[in-house]
C-alpha cells in the first residue's frame, strides 16, 4: 500500500490484480471514492468476458452429458453402485434441503435487530448455502 498526499488528504493507492485469471496484471487503484477498476485494459475485460462464457457453456454442456449418462445407466435396469446416491436420492436430498433453508430462512427474518451469537452464526449459513440450495438439482431425466 503506497500512501500518497493530495492537498490536505491523504489518498491511499492500493494495488489489487487484473480480474482475468490468464493475466493478474497489478492494478495500482485510490481508494476512496469511485468505481474500482477490474481489468487491467478493455482487451482483458472483454477476453474475462469470453472466458466466463466459455466456462459457463462447458458446465451446461457436462450437466447435460452427466443427465444423459445416468439416464443410459438407469436404462440397464441395474442396482446403483453401493454408496453413491440414485437420481431420486439426489431429488430427494434438493427438496429437504430447500425446506431446511426456508425454515432457517424464516427464523432468521423473525429474529431481525436480535443481536446473538448463534443467529448471527445461522444468518452467515443462510447466506452461503441459499445459493447453492437455489441452483436446480442435477435430474436423472432429461
Amino acid at each position: 500500500m503506497v500512501e500518497t498526499t493530495t492537498g490536505g488528504d491523504a489518498d491511499f493507492e492500493v494495488v489489487e490484480y487484473c480480474g482475468r485469471l490468464s493475466c493478474r496484471r497489478p492494478i495500482v487503484q485510490t481508494a476512496g471514492r469511485g468505481r474500482r477498476r477490474e481489468f487491467c485494459s478493455e482487451t482483458c475485460r472483454r477476453g474475462a468476458d469470453r472466458d466466463y462464457k466459455r466456462a459457463r457453456a462447458l458446465v451446461e454442456a457436462s450437466e447435460r452429458n452427466l443427465r444423459e449418462f445416468r439416464h443410459e445407466v438407469a436404462a440397464y435396469g441395474r442396482k446403483p453402485e453401493e454408496g453413491l446416491p440414485t437420481p431420486d436420492d439426489q431429488d430427494r436430498a434438493h427438496r429437504q434441503a430447500v425446506a431446511a433453508l426456508s425454515r432457517a430462512q424464516g427464523v432468521v427474518e423473525f429474529s431481525a435487530g436480535v443481536d446473538d451469537k448463534y443467529l448471527e452464526e445461522l444468518r452467515r449459513l443462510v447466506a452461503a448455502i441459499g445459493p447453492i440450495i437455489a441452483a436446480p438439482a442435477v435430474r436423472a431425466s432429461a
